[in-house]
């Protein structure tokens, strides 16, 4: 068991691949914003891949151990120590009851870090997953991100999976404030929505992150978008404008001009186009793109982001 001394700004439990199949009727999948780290989390403590652990995201908190406890944090690097000793990321962790793991800022890039415990956090299943949806109230832990003096139990860990535990440092992931983030075009990329022009130019300029970002969905500044229609016909007045359609996690969504991507808690449907969407590959990012960095999108073929999904849970599979 752990007990939260100070909640940060936004810590939630969160299991992968989170709350499948509800999609149709409005549930979103929930789940961690970077499902690599926090896969790999898992695999250095030895859990099962869907074993649930904490998303902590830009402020870190502090949390005291009334149990002994295995721990592995991964992602963005957060200033953090445990008894006062700096605390190695992407490494497995043995922690004694009554120890204390502050942590405060980010120290680097990236925007979310992931603590796994081994044996997994013990919270009700709802639905197939441990996941919180904050804004649905349910999932995780009361349905909400975690307060000051909660008290989170961690399950008894039975058959471990047997893992590498020492990555090395090649396996620890850059990020940067400059992101390049691969697309597939689409479902309204057509000349018939938005003109040649502006499709030279979303490939061809820097989008910034703005402050308004989160699990639901992280707005961009960038440039005006130049429609080919005046309206959106029967859909509405601005050009943006559809009937309601599905949308897609990682969908880039034109709500009139600010274009926004769709993260784990978005709406499932909704009537404003859809430029383009990131691939299961690419989603990672979105979930360590923070306020103030830039991102520049890259065309990629349906075959390259197969490819590089392939790459990427080969490298799971690897540990």
């Amino acid at each position: 068991m752990f007990e939260i001394i100070n909640p940060g700004l936004e810590v939630t439990v969160q299991d992968y691949p989170g709350r499948l199949g509800y999609w149709s009727v409005g549930i979103p999948p929930s789940g961690p914003m970077d499902p690599v780290a926090f896969r790999i989390a898992n695999r250095l403590v030895e859990n099962a891949e869907g074993a649930p652990g904490l998303e902590i995201a830009g402020l870190g908190p502090t949390i005291k151990f009334h149990d002994d406890a295995r721990i592995a944090i991964t992602g963005a690097k957060f200033k953090a120590k445990l008894d006062d000793a700096e605390i190695d990321w992407y490494t497995p962790v043995d922690v004694k009851a009554g120890s204390v793991l502050k942590m405060g800022s980010i120290s680097g890039g990236g925007f979310r870090a992931y603590i796994a415990f081994a044996g997994g956090i013990d919270v009700p299943e709802y639905l197939g997953s441990y996941s919180t949806f904050p804004h649905g109230h349910f999932g995780g832990f009361e349905g909400r991100k975690l307060l000051k003096g909660d008290m989170v139990k961690v399950k008894k860990q039975t058959n471990p999976i047997k893992a590498r535990t020492n990555l090395g440092i090649t396996f620890k992931p850059d990020y940067p404030s400059h992101w390049e983030i691969g697309v597939i075009p689409g479902p309204h990329e057509s000349p018939d929505f938005f003109t040649e022009a502006f499709t030279k130019t979303f490939y061809s300029t820097d989008y910034k992150v703005s402050y308004n970002a989160n699990r639901l969905g992280i707005r961009l500044d960038g440039p005006i978008p130049e429609f080919s229609r005046k309206d959106g016909g029967e859909g509405g007045k601005h050009p943006s404008n559809m009937h309601d359609y599905t949308y897609a996690i990682g969908t880039i969504n034109f709500s009139g001009n600010t274009p926004i991507i769709i993260t784990a808690d978005g709406p499932s449907l909704g009537g404003f186009i859809s430029y383009a969407t990131l691939p299961t590959a690419e989603l990672w990012k979105a979930g360590q793109i923070k306020p103030g960095d830039s991102i520049r999108f890259i065309k990629m073929t349906h075959g390259e982001a197969l490819q590089k999904q392939k790459d990427m849970e080969t490298l799971i599979s690897m540990l």
